[in-house]
């Protein structure tokens, strides 16, 4: 049904209740909001292929989903379908959070691994998030991770 996400934990039978964590947020989360990233070298020079980008999300009880996708010979990945509340919460006052914030690490070989917080994904949706990574050569930077915080959207 959801064929993007795995749980990090396995899910026996006595977990599967209303208030399972993962059942819950994808109740909350009924939409879905697609999620491309464009990863590049050198301030945007050159595609950056192999990158590694895992992205996850945190739910209750230490629970969470993530997924881990690479991109191709022009720095892309393929288009990500991730769970998003309804755009009909839009429609109405005080109709509650439009969106679902998400997060990812970036890495790839001989550049510092960033980090993005927040990453908002909407119903109906194609969020292209741009990503250009330090380079790092001579593995002096290996244990440094930039950081990006998305702005909570100004609705």
């Amino acid at each position: 049904m959801y064929p993007y996400f795995q749980k990090n934990t396995p899910l026996h039978a006595a977990e599967r209740t209303a208030a399972d964590p993962i059942r819950t947020f994808f109740t909350q989360n009924p939409a879905f909001g697609t999620l491309l990233f464009q990863v590049t070298g050198g301030q945007g020079a050159f595609p950056v292929e192999g990158a590694t980008i895992t992205i996850t999300k945190a739910l209750a009880d230490g629970v969470s989903l993530s997924l881990r996708v690479v991109t191709d010979e022009s720095g892309k990945t393929v288009p990500l379908s991730l769970p998003a509340p309804s755009r009909a919460l839009s429609q109405a006052p005080n109709g509650g959070i439009v969106y679902a914030t998400y997060q990812a690490e970036v890495s790839a070989p001989n550049y510092v691994t960033t980090d993005i917080r927040d990453l908002p994904i909407f119903d109906g949706i194609t969020t292209i998030q741009p990503v250009n990574l330090t380079t790092d050569i001579g593995g002096r930077r290996q244990n440094e991770v930039e950081e990006i915080e998305d702005k909570e959207p100004d609705l």
